[in-house]
């Protein structure tokens, strides 16, 4: 899958571009988060994250710290992004885990009607009902399906990023497919 239409590169610029962005060029910087922040920020909320924009920007931040550490060409570059991300993550579950709910939280009242979806509207509608059929999936499935659909990475890309072995994706991925199936069908009746 690496190479697809999905996978859009800067080429044969990367290695100015990183360079630049390591001494702080502003534009090597913006054409780093032009090209990796779409596919970075849909992988953040397909993993639920409550706050997707500041997970995002949490691992910019991360790349700002760690990119004199970074060696590689772009395809790693691309892979441990999303390591950085899939890792924000985690951490925001975990920190989640150790706060407790609030009884006194705030209450949203849900409204019964629906309303007509206009055609600006569209792609909104087919995101949340992408984002609704994902929710049947577990985390790590999720993961999974989007890093090795939505982002083209290999298999073992994948496995690198969630730091899995490569028969433990190839797995997830079945079982992610299976339960599509099911939760699809299921749906359609």
């Amino acid at each position: 899958m690496p190479g697809t239409a999905l996978s859009v590169s800067i080429g044969d610029r990367f290695p100015t571009v990183l360079s630049a962005a390591s001494e702080g060029a502003e534009w090597a910087w913006a054409e780093l988060y032009e090209e990796f922040a779409p596919s970075l920020l849909r992988f953040i909320a397909s993993q639920g994250a409550t706050d997707p924009e500041d997970c995002l920007g949490e691992c910019f931040v991360q790349l700002v710290r760690n990119l004199p550490a970074f060696g590689g060409d772009e395809a790693s570059f691309r892979a441990w992004l999303f390591l950085l991300a899939r890792n924000r993550v985690v951490d925001e579950w975990r920190a989640a885990r150790r706060r407790p709910a609030s009884p006194h939280g705030e209450i949203t009242a849900v409204d019964g009607h629906h309303r007509q979806i206009e055609a600006a509207d569209a792609p909104l509608a087919r995101q949340d009902a992408i984002q609704e059929i994902l929710a049947a999936l577990n985390p790590d499935q999720r993961a999974v399906l989007v890093l090795r659909v939505l982002d083209g990475f290999s298999v073992q890309e994948t496995a690198d990023i969630l730091g899995r072995s490569a028969g433990a994706i190839r797995v997830l991925q079945h079982r992610a497919i299976r339960n599509l199936r099911a939760t699809l069908s299921v749906t359609s009746t």
